[in-house]
């Protein structure tokens, strides 16, 4: 896979009806990329500032998701964000069927997050 490191995000698509995300970036030596993550079940960005740079992008286990992002779990649980569930052993045991992945954006400055998707490309 290409690396990553240190490319500025130029912008994201958030595709709610093909449940895609593009995130379009430029590395060092001015070549472009698209990060793509397919079948998206969820997800989450913070501090989405022009000129973010990427540190990296990490998959993480399943079994952490809801322990990482109690918070935002349980803010959005009464709406039924990212799902209608009764529990967090509900809610991981239905990513974990669907083979949903866990990936963390993680940003030397601005944007980062996680997105919850089966699939991701770097193209």
């Amino acid at each position: 896979m290409k690396n990553i490191h240190d490319s500025r995000i130029l912008s994201y698509n958030v595709d709610f009806e093909n449940s895609k995300i593009i995130i379009k970036i430029i590395d060092d030596d001015g070549q472009y990329s698209d990060l793509l993550f397919e079948d998206v079940f969820a997800f989450h960005f913070e501090e989405q500032l022009p000129h973010s740079i990427i540190l990296d992008i990490l998959e993480d286990e399943v079994d952490t998701f809801y322990t990482d992002n109690k918070e935002i779990l349980d803010k959005g649980k009464d709406y039924y964000w990212p799902m209608d569930y009764e529990n967090s052993k509900e809610m991981l045991s239905y990513i974990k069927s669907k083979s949903y992945r866990y990936y963390k954006i993680q940003s030397s400055y601005g944007l980062n997050g996680w997105i919850l998707s089966r699939a991701f490309l770097v193209k």
